[in-house]
């Protein structure tokens, strides 16, 4: 739709804002600007504004306006001139009282005698021209032309529509309240020469203060525009108008939107601190919008009267939401939603668990989980026995972790598989010494090892089965990975002491090694070859089978933290480097650590790095020849003739030192 910014600065002053900035701010505000025409002979632009199905309601220049008023939150120059209703002929047709009505449905009308054309204004066609709209008469052309600038405009009719009973308030809801019988009764005889011209409003019962800037609040300003247009370009007599006026109800429309809603469609503003817009701030757009807010503190809401020209837009809480932040500018919030993602402290015990199991993981062994209710292999007085076992298969709580691994490793057996990797991570029990009715919980770390094929000693030869020699090194990289300082430690035959929960029973008696805190001394865990009487079947007797059990928390006693690595920060240098390659000639016994100290001694300031290239020996080998390349490089300046030539210089007389010793 096409407007003309004089019509629009006419309602509101747009002199100080350059019109670049004008149309970007109509932009953002969702009423994009298609095209801009510019007319030289009156000064004038006319912009054609994309409108959206939803603002129908912006269809003249003193609606634009109002909207531009409403975005850029500057007044609308024109004030409003009271309607003075009540000297006129009241029409109680709905019989209501003084204290029920709410509005006012006001009629006026204006006879015109024989009228003659004058000419008329060449600004006043070219709106109609911009609007498509064709040349007629002159009154019609006024007619039209207040429709452009305010929205509104009268109607026209004569005497005989008015006897033919004729519908002539059309398109509005006062047709129902004022109709051609009604209207007879208002106007009085005229002759059928003359032209009767109706102003129609709907006003507010108490129309002293004016917030909403509907047009319906500007009809004397909307009369008195017609009536001067009408005196200047028209020839006639306007004889004394009659009114008439009736008392209506219009219920308001109001919609309540929740503070909590508005923070969570619009997110965080744009700030040092993460916050939602303030509450003043809603109170203040919703102001600007004319929607009459009042906020209620103890349900933390807006209740708002929505005016007449936006009920059809504004229908939703949504719908007010999208509104303020719009004025506010969405590019004022952040186009994301920020999820505060609070994370509690982690218990150090946890985050090792974590290193280790992930460390098992990237050694190639896989993770099982097995009851901790079972039947254990060897049957003493220390196993913890269940009262009303469900089954006869799980009547103890297990003593060690092993047990279970192993009738894993006899599953997967059975159903063909030829390489196990697996560990466990869980619970053992057993009774504490001091008191026979009480048990001790800990936790322990188990595995088992099972591959033919895991190495081979020449690409013709087959391949072989791990050993224990295998199976130690993979022991020692996982201690290693997780920062642990326990050691291997040979398990002596002699050594009678043994403890139950490692299931030591289990292990080959000559080929078993010890996991030991190195602090105390203390065994935490057992590794070794199985004694292959535990898996009772002829085809498994001869495999190599490899297992380990160590108590969990012993062995995070044992790891330390990455707090003992210190970095050093440097800055890089921002100057080219120089480089020399040097042979230096050294007797047999010469440390070359050293060589290299002698040198970084006396350039210490300018080497950056220095790298042994290669070795040569004579055939005696007494003499040796060695290959050093030296990076040279500033962190202030460039390298300069005079500073190569020093370091030139330097270099012979180190290496007449070096190759004197």
């Amino acid at each position: 739709m096409k407007f003309s910014l004089q019509l629009i600065n006419s309602f509101i002053n747009l002199n100080h804002i350059k019109f670049n900035k004008f149309e970007k701010i109509l932009t953002l505000s969702g009423l994009e600007i298609d095209n801009i025409e510019r007319i030289e002979k009156y000064r004038d632009k006319i912009i054609d504004v994309n409108i959206t199905a939803n603002r129908q309601e912006i269809s003249s220049s003193f609606s634009l306006a109002r909207e531009t008023s409403t975005i850029l939150n500057i007044p609308i120059k024109i004030l409003p001139i009271k309607l003075n209703y009540k000297n006129s002929i009241e029409k109680n047709f709905n019989q209501l009282s003084e204290t029920k009505y709410t509005h006012i449905a006001y009629i006026r009308i204006v006879t015109l005698e024989a009228t003659y054309t004058k000419k008329i204004n060449d600004c006043l066609l070219n709106q109609l021209k911009i609007h498509n709209i064709q040349e007629s008469e002159t009154l019609t052309n006024i007619q039209k032309y207040i429709e452009i600038k305010w929205g509104q405009t009268f109607y026209i009719t004569n005497n005989k529509e008015i006897n033919q009973n004729k519908n002539i308030i059309n398109y509005s809801n006062l047709a129902t309240l004022f109709q051609t019988t009604e209207i007879k009764r208002i106007i009085k005889e005229t002759n059928n020469k003359s032209k009767i011209l109706i102003f129609t409003t709907i006003n507010k019962k108490d129309n002293n203060m004016f917030f909403n800037n509907e047009s319906n609040e500007f009809y004397e300003n909307i009369f008195i525009d017609s009536m001067k247009l009408i005196n200047t370009f028209i020839e006639t007599k306007i004889g004394k108008y009659n009114e008439a006026h009736q008392k209506i109800i219009i219920k308001n429309f109001n919609i309540q939107v929740k503070k909590e809603n508005i923070n969570k469609s619009l997110g965080y503003i744009k700030d040092k601190k993460l916050k939602f817009i303030q509450t003043y701030k809603i109170n203040k757009i919703l102001q600007q919008l004319q929607l009459s807010p009042k906020y209620c503190k103890t349900d933390k809401l807006f209740e708002l009267v929505i005016p007449n020209y936006r009920k059809n837009d504004l229908t939703r809480e949504i719908d007010i939401i999208e509104e303020i932040g719009r004025i506010y500018k969405f590019e004022n919030f952040f186009n994301r939603i920020n999820t505060n993602k609070l994370q509690g402290y982690k218990y150090k015990n946890f985050t090792q668990v974590k290193q280790i199991r992930n460390t098992l993981s990237r050694l190639g062994m896989h993770e099982v989980i097995n009851c901790c209710i079972t039947k254990n292999i060897q049957n003493n007085y220390r196993n913890l026995q269940i009262y009303n076992p469900i089954t006869h298969e799980q009547r103890e709580l297990r003593t060690n972790i092993l047990e279970n691994l192993i009738n894993n490793y006899k599953h997967n057996i059975k159903n063909s598989k030829k390489h196990i990797e697996i560990f466990e991570i869980g619970k053992v029990f057993e009774i504490n010494n001091k008191n026979q009715q009480l048990y001790i919980e800990k936790r322990h770390l188990g595995g088992v090892i099972y591959n033919n094929d895991y190495t081979r000693n020449n690409w013709s030869k087959q391949s072989g089965n791990i050993t224990l020699f295998h199976f130690k090194n993979i022991i020692e990289t996982f201690l290693e990975t997780i920062n642990s300082e326990a050691i291997l430690k040979e398990i002596l035959v002699s050594n009678k002491t043994k403890n139950k929960n490692f299931a030591e029973h289990l292990l080959k008696t000559n080929k078993r090694v010890g996991i030991y805190n190195p602090k105390n001394t203390q065994k935490i865990g057992i590794m070794g070859e199985l004694n292959n009487q535990f898996i009772k079947t002829s085809s498994n007797k001869n495999e190599k089978i490899y297992i380990f059990e160590i108590n969990l928390n012993q062995l995070i006693e044992t790891t330390k933290s990455n707090n003992h690595l210190q970095y050093i920060s440097q800055k890089y240098s921002n100057y080219p480097s120089v480089t020399r390659d040097i042979s230096v000639k050294l007797k047999k016994y010469i440390n070359i650590e050293k060589v290299k100290e002698t040198i970084i001694h006396d350039n210490n300031n300018l080497i950056e790095s220095l790298d042994i290239l290669n070795e040569y020996k004579d055939n005696k080998n007494t003499i040796r020849h060695i290959s050093l390349r030296i990076t040279y490089r500033s962190k202030i300046k460039t390298l300069n003739t005079k500073d190569i030539k020093y370091i030139d210089t330097n270099l012979e007389n180190i290496l007449k030192k070096l190759q004197e010793t």
